[in-house]
């Protein structure tokens, strides 16, 4: 079995640097400045005992290359692969990064901790047809459509849909696609009709040794929760009452409320339920364009039914006025293999390169970079992003990810885990959040750096295993990934010819 480190800046002298020289690497660095930069170097013993001594370094090259092969000599490398000696792609935003200093290993093994985000449905063919999150839209979903555009299968509508109760949904918020000759998304239309919407939510209970907790059941998004291992611990509407003999005191969201107990315990309770069940609400469907007089809340007509004089159930009337709105894009630069958009408090610029997309998001005086698979158009990309979802999905095998596409104004991409189900008509996608528990952050924001050692390489893709001039699999000494370098690095080792490969595989 393998082992994954997480890596962090040390203040004493250890057996991994980051950013070593290039001369310290090299045995001859003539016309490589600039070409190969050293991003880790690591004494074997890192590794196993048995390679003591022996320098693994991984080195960043264009990812148009796969492969780089080095010969050991002396400590250092001497590159025996033939090489195209083209600058480094990126090379000035990767060298304000470099740092030198010293790594070293988590003794022990970080926390994953994975928190529901959202479920997706999807066609037999890979379209994104349903969409609803616990987290972040506990109470609503949105619905696409589809044609062809351009010759390519694009979204034309998004319907969002609210929860009622009962398990019945409306169509409030109709959102139409525009797109351009090129198939680029022109503008967004939205239109919300004039209606009346009635809304229940039930108030459960549950009884603890202390007292009791209070939640609203909310709307269960396509799969329920009780067949998902983890879900996010973050309550869409929780409070809990503890009780003794003189008083009791209720903690809900970020507030604390005391009281004293006396024959009117029950109303003073159900009365602070009542509070913030409403104001709960109020924060949930505040988008909605609702009527109203002299301030929001007016516009809520609110009807309450009580058991055992606690509140039960809440059935809450609001007025939507008819509203019509058009949202139009900027774009920069718009070219099938280049786009930068204005979008949101930032800009994205999009580069195809074939097989990968890189994106780069400029916001507030920091730039952040991550990249999505080339099998998508920039077309396609740019809705992905306006969406914030993975409009389409070829490869359902894939588990994992590093995302920064439906997280766009995060500082940093995140961590994904996927569960996918076979159903009647499509393929139901649960996504999965992972936050890490670990100490030491470095200061810059960026995601940890990881190290993967073991007997075999956890590959992103295909095996790619090197052969040896006998033809012998070389052995595998580790993989790193850092996630501003678009892949992971692997390296292989032939003791007998003293040959050291490295392998490229985008993420």
């Amino acid at each position: 079995m393998g082992k994954e480190f997480i890596l962090s800046t040390s203040e004493k002298k250890t057996n991994i640097e980051n950013y070593p020289s290039l001369k310290n690497c090299l045995t001859d660095i003539k016309g490589f400045k600039n070409r190969l930069l050293p991003v880790i170097k690591l004494d074997g013993s890192v590794v196993a005992e048995k390679w003591k001594d022996i320098p693994f370094t991984f080195i960043l090259h264009n990812d148009d290359v796969s492969r780089i092969d080095f010969q050991l000599v002396d400590g250092k490398y001497q590159l025996i692969t033939p090489l195209t000696k083209k600058m480094l792609d990126q090379y000035q935003r990767v060298k304000r990064l470099e740092k030198r200093e010293y790594l070293q290993t988590w003794a022990e093994d970080y926390i994953e901790y994975p928190s529901y985000e959202r479920v997706d449905k999807y066609t037999n063919d890979g379209h994104l047809i349903q969409s609803g999150s616990d987290r972040y839209h506990p109470n609503d979903r949105a619905v696409y459509d589809y044609e062809m555009i351009n010759g390519t299968s694009m979204p034309v509508t998004k319907t969002v849909q609210y929860y009622l109760g009962n398990r019945k949904w409306q169509s409030l918020e109709f959102f139409r696609y525009h797109y351009d000759a090129n198939g680029f998304l022109k503008e967004i239309t939205l239109h919300i009709p004039t209606c009346e919407v009635k809304i229940n939510e039930k108030i459960l209970y549950k009884k603890n040794s202390k007292g009791f907790t209070v939640s609203k059941k909310m709307a269960k998004h396509l799969i329920p929760i009780k067949k998902i291992n983890s879900y996010s611990k973050q309550k869409s509407f929780s409070a809990v009452f503890n009780k003794n003999k003189a008083d009791w005191n209720v903690k809900v969201d970020y507030w604390s409320i005391h009281g004293i107990q006396d024959e009117n315990v029950t109303a003073d309770v159900g009365e602070v339920i009542k509070k913030f069940a409403f104001e709960h609400f109020y924060n949930s469907y505040s988008g909605i364009n609702y009527n109203f007089t002299k301030e929001r809340r007016d516009g809520i007509h609110v009807k309450i039914s009580e058991k055992e004089g606690l509140p039960d159930m809440f059935e809450f009337t609001l007025n939507c006025l008819e509203k019509n709105d058009i949202c139009s894009k900027n774009y920069i630069e718009k070219s099938d293999d280049k786009v930068i958009l204005d979008w949101g408090n930032g800009k994205f610029t999009f580069e195809h390169f074939g097989y990968i997309i890189k994106i780069t998001k400029e916001q507030y005086f920091r730039s952040k970079r991550f990249s999505i698979s080339g099998q998508y158009t920039l077309q396609q990309a740019v809705m992905m992003l306006v969406t914030q979802s993975y409009l389409w999905w070829h490869d359902f095998e894939q588990k994992r990810i590093l995302d920064g596409l439906m997280h766009p104004y995060g500082s940093d991409p995140i961590l994904l885990n996927f569960k996918n189900s076979k159903t009647k008509n499509g393929i139901h996608r649960i996504i999965e959040a992972i936050s890490i528990d670990r100490e030491g952050d470095e200061e810059d924001g960026e995601p940890f750096d990881k190290l993967w050692i073991g007997e075999q390489a956890a590959w992103e893709k295909d095996d790619e295993t090197p052969l040896d001039p006998d033809g012998q699999k070389m052995k595998f000494v580790a993989q790193f990934y850092r996630y501003h370098l678009f892949g992971t690095l692997y390296l292989f080792y032939s003791e007998k010819h003293q040959i050291i490969s490295q392998i490229f595989q985008d993420t």
